[in-house]
């Protein structure tokens, strides 16, 4: 990633008539993420560990006016898992569905859009998280796996057993669409 990547993003609700675009500034700052977010001549900024945790908490300022940005970020059905999050400083994150495990083809950049992005306020977005992962627990389509799982820490603060899932398969693809940090 270069410094100062821009996305333009479409924001909804809040009067904005559904085409009216924003436009999100990644900044690396040594080991932190920020992340501007440029709307109706304001700005908001938000810094934090990685990209994901920095758009929540932009998104959380954009819901005051009833704002919400179309894109995957945003989207109740996706939320970052630990490795796949550190490995992209947040920027790509698992599209997720109730009873089934993450695959290869669940990666997606945060600041895309898709026909199947629902866009949901940030405490919505936990809760089809905690539901999904109760999907899996009650799921009988597939087996829980014999090893002890791997636990990581979700960037809204619960602990989550998800990395065991990921597939070698899986860790190429997400190198190929991220390339790592600079200085490493």
């Amino acid at each position: 990633m270069t410094m100062n990547e821009q996305y333009t993003v479409y924001l909804i609700g809040g009067d904005t008539g559904g085409d009216e675009p924003a436009v999100f500034t990644l900044h690396d700052v040594g080991t932190r993420c920020r992340l501007t977010c440029s709307y109706r001549n304001k700005v908001i900024e938000a810094e934090e560990d990685d990209y994901f945790e920095a758009l929540c908490q932009i998104r959380k300022k954009l819901e005051v006016e009833g704002i919400l940005p179309f894109c995957y970020g945003a989207s109740c059905n996706v939320f970052p898992e630990g490795t796949v999050t550190a490995m992209s400083r947040g920027l790509v994150v698992c599209k997720i569905k109730s009873g089934e495990r993450p695959k290869e083809n669940n990666l997606v950049n945060i600041f895309d859009e898709g026909h199947d992005v629902v866009p949901v306020f940030v405490s919505m977005q936990q809760q089809f998280w905690d539901s999904w992962l109760a999907s899996l627990a009650s799921s009988t389509s597939t087996p829980p796996s014999p090893q002890p799982p791997e636990t990581t820490k979700a960037k809204v603060g619960t602990i989550r057993p998800l990395s065991r899932f990921l597939t070698l398969g899986f860790v190429k693809m997400l190198k190929s669409l991220s390339p790592p940090p600079k200085g490493k």
